[in-house]
């Protein structure tokens, strides 16, 4: 008998934990994580990302809110600071997680800056970006 709750308990711990990772990386993370798009013609947005932190996560939330308003003028990454290629980008331009940095088409910055909570604030500094370098 008490193999059986041993193996039951086990068994729904694994299911947890696969869920749990499935949320972070599948349903929480729906923006990719391919820096190789900044520069290649299209302005780009990156948002530094840490795994199972709220600042981050809540950020990766509302961009991932109004991102499919801008997929054709803006592509979205996120650099993933659980990764080295993400790190170094973060290190590179000196951002924390939460932070995101708006690039232009040619993989210049525009700007650092934390992601509004408000999504009409977001959408007036994605619209005001793109009208910059458009």
């Amino acid at each position: 008998m008490m193999v059986k709750i041993i193996a039951v308990t086990a068994a729904s711990i694994a299911a947890l934990v696969g869920v749990g990772y499935l949320l972070t990386t599948v349903a929480l993370q729906p923006i990719g994580n391919d820096l190789s798009v900044i520069g290649k013609g299209k302005p780009v947005m990156v948002l530094v990302y840490e795994n199972y932190s709220p600042t981050g996560g809540d950020a990766l939330n509302r961009l991932s809110r109004v991102k499919s308003d801008y997929d054709s003028r803006l592509d979205f990454v996120v650099a993933d600071l659980g990764v080295p290629e993400g790190r170094a980008f973060a290190n590179r331009h000196q951002m924390v997680n939460g932070q995101a940095i708006f690039m232009k088409q040619d993989g210049q910055p525009l700007w650092v800056r934390s992601i509004p909570a408000d999504e009409l604030a977001l959408r007036s500094h994605l619209d005001s970006s793109l009208t910059a370098v458009e």
